[in-house]
């Protein structure tokens, strides 16, 4: 059974959709941006050590920068190519990549988008990254999911368990929901299962409310790093993979 998410209670589902990413930019990536989350310099593979996560954070991750602030996170979709949430990416924007394992940064171009679902591709230098082993199997309800996202103040890794695993959002896609304290600057970012294969790139905050408001007046995700339980959207690595190839054909 599949589970329908809105964001704008009494809209069409069309004005929903084109609504949806406007909506994330208060709950995560663009309040990510507006505080600079991610200015410190811990690597991400630090707090991945010992978790599913660590590998892809160690040779698939990357954090997100535009216009000198973080914006999110990225993962390795093939040697030239990486995936992120199109909503952190302004239009015409400079967009560098930090690597989670050792800082090194390159200048990326966003060369597509999609206007289906949360998602843009960026072109980078070969080798930069790899890509992660891919989920075959449909995520379970109540399977345990860890997330990487751009580190700033909180940790750069959460664990949590999958909560819808067939769900769409409008304007974002189709994938599952978890139950995990993913922070703003995690958008784009992978989410691994129990044996560090790639399910999703988190995506959005459903019932995220007035937490951006609040990270943006105190310049910290507090709403975040209170609670344990927070509703995650994740876009399914299947339908980005699919979304990414026509993208590049």
């Amino acid at each position: 059974m599949s589970v329908l998410l809105t964001i704008w209670a009494g809209k069409t589902e069309d004005e929903s959709g084109m609504a949806g990413r406007r909506a994330f930019l208060r709950g995560m990536g663009g309040v990510a941006a507006a505080m600079g989350l991610g200015a410190c310099g811990r690597m991400p593979v630090l707090d991945a050590s010992g978790t599913p996560v660590a590998q892809v954070s160690a040779t698939g991750f990357a954090s997100v920068y535009a216009d000198g602030m973080t914006r999110g996170a990225a993962v390795a979709f093939d040697d030239r190519h990486v995936l992120t949430c199109a909503h952190v990416l302004p239009a015409g924007c400079e967009v560098v990549l930090r690597r989670g394992l050792d800082g090194a940064e390159i200048r990326a171009e966003a060369i597509r988008r999609s206007r289906r679902m949360d998602l843009a591709v960026l072109r980078v230098p070969a080798g930069f990254l790899q890509a992660p082993p891919r989920a075959t199997d449909a995520p379970r309800s109540g399977e345990a999911v860890w997330a990487a996202g751009a580190p700033g103040l909180g940790s750069a890794v959460a664990q949590g368990v999958v909560e819808a695993p067939d769900a769409e959002m409008p304007g974002f896609g189709r994938g599952f929901t978890a139950r995990m304290p993913a922070l703003m600057g995690y958008s784009g970012g992978p989410v691994v299962d129990a044996e560090g294969a790639l399910m999703g790139l988190t995506s959005a905050l459903p019932g995220g409310g007035g937490a951006g408001v609040l990270a943006f007046l105190t310049g910290a995700d507090l709403d975040g790093l209170a609670r344990r339980d927070r509703q995650v959207f994740v876009l399914s690595i299947q339908r980005a993979s699919a979304e990414a190839r026509q993208l590049l054909a």
